[in-house]
């Protein structure tokens, strides 16, 4: 690719960035300055003091006794401050004697002091519990941070405030170490999110478990789909915290708790209206540049290709001619410029609601909350949006001292419309732009004049069909606890979830025509059909738990024992019809039945069952330990290995609450944690895959030939499959310094999968699909740091936070998929040359290429490199005897690594892999009085990118749109020095020059502002007659800006979990304006 300007976000698009701002700050200052009444935000007596008073003192701790340095000493209702020296000691002068002196230091309850007739003024600050205190769910209970043991990660409803994401998935991305949130496309219903925690484990992609409210949910949607404004918090288990969930652990686990009512009936409304604009452009070449494109690579040819053209329209195009062109071929055909990118994507609006009450008293608490959001894509042709309703309530009853009980009940309904053709493979990447969307008489354009061909992607987009996905997913909750003794209680839980989808796809044919208004051969969709599928799931789990909590003086106990059973079925039918016609009306009984049908439906049911055991201990919390036990049971697998065992233990010591660490006051807090736990998974592993499957269909056979029913074995099968085995080792420090104001965290871990499940080799007899066994050795390691500062600043609180995590894995065992390439290539069925082969002793998604020696230099060096290495039928070099595939002067030189003097897959070697490397996120807040803004960078340092599909290199197809990322960076006899080797229309020479060479490797190195958000709290508001506790408003805005080393047109993101460059779906900036009021 061209060399990259690393400064993508230039001045143009600086100025651009910050054009809204302006904006909302005049709203702001009108609103602020527009007459409306605002209580106790002044306190002034009215009195003139002309004598100051002066007030000295010193601040200390009550958990250490020693002075506490850098606390902020505000005269209340002014902007009189000071700050205590490192000894703790502090001069102000107030202006009277009523003067209220606030001090405030961040982990600290902040406290209010009168002067009165004091000149002297000595304070204890109270460590804050919220701060220091910390409780974090975890699984089946809940700890303090400060004593637990694991490697766990909480995410609070703050990170999700005024971000204006449609789901809390996404308010996720980068916010804490080893957790990957990855998304495709920011096409609404599209967007392709993903999860992983700490790295791959297994070939079969293990997925972190999602807990909401304590039950495991019953699929992605359960958690992708809720509503951002439900969420109260979210703890990450990660390694051997995780190993409470046992079998489902592997992956790491995402805890979601919601919110629930506290204080006073309150209620709380929302609005957010969002501006999405157009972000980073993926390649749309203009017809000059397509044309220029083909006649430079034709110059390079000994017989040049010019496709259905001829050198002069070519030269034509390249000169931006737009014309009728005489063509031997299609006839005379009117040729423009046919980039219809703008035509089809451009800035959209959306919007998003929400309203809530709750509240709390003595005996209970509830909270009712409801949620609109209407998505809006990019897309400008037809409507492509989501239009989502959530609903959830949460309630919970005090019966008597000893008996709790709670429900929590939420539903959600997703309506995904948008068109079923035009934004995948045949979208504006393919076509080649010289031909414009419709015609002079408003027909649709046929790409070829009147033999047809091509897609005109807005033809499709617009009468080409629709998909519609509704989906709604219902879940609810039970819960009680009984207090059986002072220390010892039983909580029980049964919930329920059912999941229900309605989708349908209807394609229809859409017929183009010529320049001149004759109709063309060929239409756009040929196959015109309709789909239709349906699918539900429910899930039910029940599960109690005896809890035990005790201190024997310095000594504190916890301990849980449970159980958890559960039970998942599932059904789908789906169905297929041909020759689909448009009447109006939508539906599968209008397709015909004798042009082609496909029915197809299943059913299924899994059960799990789970005993669980832990054991916490603490002497002074200052030693600590956890064990930690689970049995699980499955029916994925056949009778003697239904069952597992998997356990954890963790310790950890609190180096600072050791007496020699008492008066250090550098050191706030240090703990010293390290644990191994045993994980597994059921990945890879189908329903009943123990048994043997049969398939039924029809076959013509017979002495009197006729349609006979069969039943065909659908492969072997294994009787002693079990679970994968996950073996994780960690370790890890905790610290805090500067009295709270430095905190942070460094992680280390392993993990070795022991019995992973893979496909074993058989012979080549055997006849049928080998069974899936547990075969396979697979190892993770990896590191996780967080760093952070906080500290008030007069009224300033400032704070800035960063992490960053990394992880490799390497495959140790594969049935036989050595390291040595010898063992590999088309002997053993096994194509190094694509993305994502597996091969013993490299990662998963790795590279393998061939290693180039730069470009030949002359002739001389073409005819020595025949001659050394003769062309076999196993090898790749073009024929030397053809004078269109020959290589010539500036085509890549191969090197031939294994020496066996034939260039050919044997010569692949390892380049790197796909995963994400150095991951990192890094947050800026700061607060001002009732001001706040907050920034949020995420990113990566690393990933290695090979980028495939039409538009990877030049002429990867010779009959679809071509790249212009590579014009004038080839080589040619005037730039001999290029970066890229010479192009050619021979798709031959092309491949050998282009594709799985090491110099096409990319690095997807990027860092991007996730998001924005500046706002300005009114409290105690008065309109009219109506008293507003709280109001807010805010502009937020994500993913405004980035900067990348990718230089080929698609955005970083989109890269994450692909290297296609077939879509053209472009991501998009949000511009949101948010409003929220608190009665």
């Amino acid at each position: 690719m061209k060399k990259k300007n690393y400064l993508r976000g230039n001045f143009n698009k600086l100025t651009s960035f910050f054009k809204p701002l302006p904006l909302t700050a005049l709203f702001l200052i009108v609103f602020i300055t527009n007459g409306y009444s605002i209580n106790n935000t002044v306190n002034n007596n009215g009195e003139i003091n002309l004598q100051q008073l002066t007030i000295t003192g010193t601040v200390l701790s009550d958990g250490i006794g020693g002075p506490i340095p850098g606390v902020s000493i505000l005269v209340k209702g002014t902007n009189i401050g000071a700050i205590t020296d490192f000894d703790g000691n502090y001069t102000i002068n107030v202006p009277s004697s009523n003067s209220i002196l606030v001090f405030s230091y961040i982990g600290f309850t902040t406290i209010e002091k009168k002067v009165d007739n004091n000149k002297t003024i000595n304070v204890t600050l109270t460590a804050d519990v919220s701060e220091l205190d910390e409780i974090i769910v975890v699984g089946y209970g809940v700890a303090k941070k400060e004593t637990l043991t694991g490697a766990v990660e909480q995410v609070k409803a703050k990170a999700f405030q005024d971000l204006a994401v449609t789901s809390p998935a996404l308010a996720l991305q980068g916010r804490t170490p080893g957790l990957t949130v990855t998304r495709s496309s920011t096409r609404p219903g599209g967007e392709g999110l993903g999860f992983l925690i700490r790295g791959q484990t297994s070939v079969n992609g293990i997925a972190p478990l999602l807990v909401i409210d304590g039950v495991p949910a019953l699929n992605n949607s359960s958690f992708s789909d809720m509503n951002p404004d439900d969420v109260d918090n979210i703890s990450i288990l990660k390694g051997a915290s995780a190993s409470v969930y046992g079998a489902r652990g592997a992956g790491g686990v995402i805890i979601v708790t919601t919110k629930k009512g506290k204080g006073e009936v309150k209620v709380e409304a929302s609005t957010v209206l969002r501006h999405s604009t157009i972000g980073i452009r993926p390649p749309s070449p203009t017809m000059q540049e397509y044309a220029s494109v083909y006649l430079e690579a034709a110059s390079n040819d000994v017989n040049p290709y010019y496709f259905f053209w001829d050198k002069e329209s070519l030269e034509g195009m390249a000169a931006g001619e737009e014309r009728i062109y005489e063509n031997g071929i299609l006839g005379n055909i009117y040729l423009g410029n046919g980039n219809l990118f703008d035509q089809m994507y451009g800035s959209t609006f959306s919007n998003q609601h929400n309203v809530s009450i709750s509240g709390s008293t003595e005996k209970s608490d509830f909270r009712l909350s409801g949620g609109y959001d209407h998505n809006v894509g990019g897309l400008k042709t037809t409507y492509d949006g989501a239009k989502k309703y959530n609903f959830a309530f949460n309630y919970n009853y005090n019966v008597n001292e000893k008996l709790k009980i709670g429900v929590n009940v939420s539903y959600f309904h997703k309506h995904f419309s948008g068109p079923s053709t035009g934004l995948g493979s045949e979208s504006l990447s393919y076509d080649a732009p010289l031909f414009l969307a419709k015609n002079p008489f408003g027909q649709w354009n046929s790409n070829f004049g009147v033999i047809g061909g091509g897609n005109n992607a807005i033809a499709s987009t617009v009468d080409g069909g629709r998909t519609n996905n509704k989906t709604e997913q219902f879940r609810f909750i039970f819960s009680t606890n009984y207090k059986i003794t002072d220390n010892l209680s039983f909580a029980g839980t049964f919930s329920m979830a059912r999941d229900l989808k309605n989708y349908q796809k209807y394609v229809l044919n859409v017929p183009t025509y010529g320049w001149f208004g004759n109709k063309a051969n060929s239409s756009v969709n040929t196959t015109p059909y309709i789909y239709e599928e349906k699918d539900e799931g429910t899930y039910k789990n029940i599960k109690g738990a005896l809890n035990y909590k005790k201190s024997f003086g310095n000594h504190n106990l916890t301990g849980t024992l449970a159980i958890e059973a559960e039970l998942k079925t599932s059904k789908n039918l789906d169905v297929r019809r041909d020759g689909f016609e448009d009447y109006g009306v939508y539906d599968l009984n209008l397709a015909p039945i004798d042009v082609n049908v496909a029915t197809n439906g299943g059913a299924g049911t899994y059960g799990f069952y789970g005993y669980i055991a832990r054991v916490n201990y603490d002497y002074k919390q200052k030693y600590l330990l956890e064990l930690q036990g689970r049995r699980d049971g499955s029916s994925r697998f056949a009778e003697g290995y239904k069952f597992f065992n998997y356990g954890s233990l963790t310790a950890g010591w609190v180096v600072s609450n050791e007496d020699f660490l008492s008066d250090n006051n550098i050191l706030s807090f240090l703990k010293l944690r390290g644990g191994y736990g045993d994980l597994g998974s059921v990945s890879g592993v189908s329903t009943f895959g123990y048994l043997q499957g049969v398939s039924f269909g029809t076959s013509l056979f017979g002495q009197n030939a006729g349609w006979q029913t069969t039943a065909t074995a659908n492969g072997a099968f294994s009787t002693s499959t079990s679970w994968e085995h996950i073996q994780n080792q960690e370790i890890g420090l905790d610290f805090r310094l500067l009295n709270d104001k430095v905190y942070g965290s460094v992680d280390f871990f392993k993990k070795k999968n022991i019995g992973m499940l893979i496909r074993g080799k058989v012979a080549e007899v055997f006849g049928a699909t080998e069974p899936v066994t547990n075969l396979g050795v697979m190892k993770t390691t990896g590191w996780e740091v967080v760093l952070g500062w906080r500290d008030r600043v007069g009224e300033f609180d400032l704070g800035i936070s960063a992490n960053m995590s990394d992880t490799r894995n390497v495959l140790l065992s594969y049935e036989g998929r050595e390291s040595d390439n010898a063992d590999l290539g088309f002997a053993e069925g096994l194509n190094l040359a694509s993305d994502g082969n597996l091969r013993e002793g490299d990662p998963l998604n790795s590279f393998y290429m061939y290693k180039t020696d730069g470009f030949f230099k002359d002739e001389a060096e073409v005819d020595a490199y025949y001659a050394k290495y003769t062309e076999t039928s196993a090898g790749i070099i073009p024929s030397e005897f053809n004078a269109d595939t020959r290589l010539r002067p500036g085509d890549v030189k191969i090197v031939d690594t294994n020496g066996d003097n034939v260039i050919d897959d044997k010569d692949l070697e390892y380049k790197g892999d796909n995963s994400s490397h150095y991951v990192f996120g890094v947050n800026l807040d700061a607060t001002y009085k009732n001001w706040d803004i907050s920034a949020f960078f995420q990113g990566t340092l690393q990933q290695n990118v090979h980028r495939t599909g039409y538009l990877a290199y030049p002429f990867a197809r010779r009959y679809t749109n071509h790249t212009s990322a590579f014009l004038g960076q080839t080589w040619t006899e005037e730039n001999p020095t290029a970066e890229f080797p010479r192009t050619s229309t021979n798709y031959l020479r092309a491949a050998w020059n282009y594709e799985y060479s090491d110099f096409m490797l990319q690095n997807n190195a990027y860092v991007r502002l996730k998001s924005l958000v500046i706002g300005y709290n009114f409290e105690d508001l008065k309109i009219g007659k109506t008293n507003i506790n709280k109001l807010r408003v805010y502009f937020s805005g994500n993913d405004l800006f980035e900067l990348s080393t990718l230089d080929d047109g698609y955005d970083p993101e989109s890269t994450s979990n692909t290297n296609g460059s077939n879509a053209s779906y472009p991501f998009m900036r949000t511009w949101a304006f948010g409003v929220k009021v608190s009665l």
